[in-house]
C-alpha cells in the first residue's frame, strides 16, 4: 500500500511539473509602464522589450534574474542625465517573448541574447550594468567578445565557481525545481523579494505588484529553474583575467544570497577592476541604496573612457 501511495505521489507530482501549466500572467498592468518609453524590438530568439530613455553614450541595463527592467526605475533617471539608457528584460525576464524553440538559457544563450539586443538596436559597442545573473550575463560578454564593451558594471553578480545560495539550490533538481517554479505564488515571490533588501520598508505592495505581473508568466517561471541548472561560473571564472573593459564592482554589505567576500575576489580577479561594498545594503543593492549607488554608477560611467 506505502508503495502504490508514493507511486501515485510521484506521478502526480511529475504530471504537475511536466505537463500541467499555470496561468500564464496575471490581470495586472504594471504603471510603471505607463510612465516610461516602452519598445520592443526584434532578435533572432526573442521580441525583446525594453525602456529607452536620455541622451549620450549608450548604457544598457540588464535585471537580475526573476526581476525585470522596472528593478532599476531609481537607476535610470541618474543615468539618463548623462546617457542614452537602455533597460532590456532578457528572455526569461520581463515582457520579452520568447520565439527560439531551442533556447538553452545558459550563459552563452544569454550572452547572445544580449549582442543580438545590441545588433537590433544599432549598438557595436556600449557599457552594460548587470544586476546578479544579469551581471553574469554580461560579464561572459565581456569574455568572449570584448570589442562590445566600453565599460563593465557588475551588482552583486555570481561569477565564481562556489555554491550557489540554498534559496536556489531546489530548483536544480528535477521535478522539485518545476514545482517551485510552477506553484510559485506571489506571497512567494514578496517573501524572496524582501530577503533581497537590508530596508524591507522599500519593498512596497506596488514593487511587488510590478515584479509578480512579470514573475507570473509561465515563460519567466521557466527560466527560473533553468538558469539556476545551467549558468556554469566555471565558464566566468576562469576567463576573469581576460577582462579588458573597465570593470565596477558593486555589493551590499549586508547580501543574503550571495557572500560580500566575492567582491573583493572579483576585484582581485579583474584587471584593473574598482570594488565597492556599501554597508547596511542587500542583494538589490541599486534598489536598496539607490542614492549612494547612483553616485557611485554615475561617477565611474562619467570618468574618461566612459565617451
Amino acid at each position: 500500500m506505502a508503495v502504490a501511495v508514493l507511486a501515485s505521489l510521484l506521478l502526480l507530482a511529475s504530471s504537475v511539473a511536466y505537463v500541467w501549466q499555470p496561468r500564464d500572467g496575471v490581470d495586472y498592468a504594471p504603471e510603471y509602464l505607463r510612465r516610461v518609453r516602452s519598445e520592443f524590438v526584434d532578435t533572432p530568439v526573442a521580441r525583446m522589450h525594453y525602456v529607452k530613455t536620455g541622451d549620450g553614450p549608450p548604457v544598457i541595463l540588464v535585471p537580475g534574474g526573476g526581476q525585470w527592467s522596472y528593478s532599476y526605475r531609481d537607476t535610470i533617471p541618474a543615468l539618463a542625465e548623462h546617457f542614452t539608457v537602455f533597460a532590456v528584460d532578457l528572455p526569461g525576464q520581463g515582457f520579452t517573448e520568447l520565439r527560439a524553440t531551442d533556447f538553452e538559457y545558459d550563459l552563452g544563450a544569454m550572452a547572445d541574447a544580449l549582442s543580438g539586443f545590441m545588433d537590433a538596436v544599432g549598438l557595436e559597442k556600449a557599457t552594460i550594468v548587470g544586476h546578479s545573473w544579469g551581471g553574469a550575463e554580461a560579464l561572459y560578454l565581456a569574455e568572449v567578445q570584448p570589442h562590445r564593451i566600453e565599460k563593465l558594471v557588475l551588482i552583486a553578480s555570481p561569477a565564481l565557481d562556489v555554491e550557489s545560495s540554498p534559496d536556489w539550490r531546489p530548483l536544480e533538481y528535477p521535478i522539485v525545481g518545476e514545482l517551485i517554479g510552477k506553484l510559485m505564488r506571489k506571497e512567494d515571490a514578496a517573501r524572496m523579494l524582501r530577503k533581497a533588501f537590508n530596508h524591507p520598508d522599500r519593498v512596497t505592495d506596488e514593487m511587488v505588484r510590478e515584479n509578480w505581473a512579470a514573475m507570473s508568466r509561465r515563460e519567466n517561471r521557466r527560466a527560473m529553474w533553468e538558469l539556476q541548472r545551467n549558468l556554469d561560473y566555471r565558464q566566468t571564472e576562469r576567463r576573469l583575467p581576460d577582462v579588458t573593459a573597465p570593470t565596477l564592482v558593486l555589493w551590499g554589505a549586508d547580501d543574503r544570497f550571495d557572500a560580500p567576500w566575492q567582491a573583493r575576489e572579483l576585484g582581485r580577479r579583474i584587471p584593473d577592476a574598482e570594488v565597492h561594498v556599501l554597508a547596511d545594503c542587500g542583494h538589490n543593492v541599486h534598489e536598496d541604496c539607490p542614492e549612494a549607488s547612483n553616485r557611485i554608477l554615475v561617477r565611474f560611467l562619467s570618468a574618461a573612457g566612459a565617451e
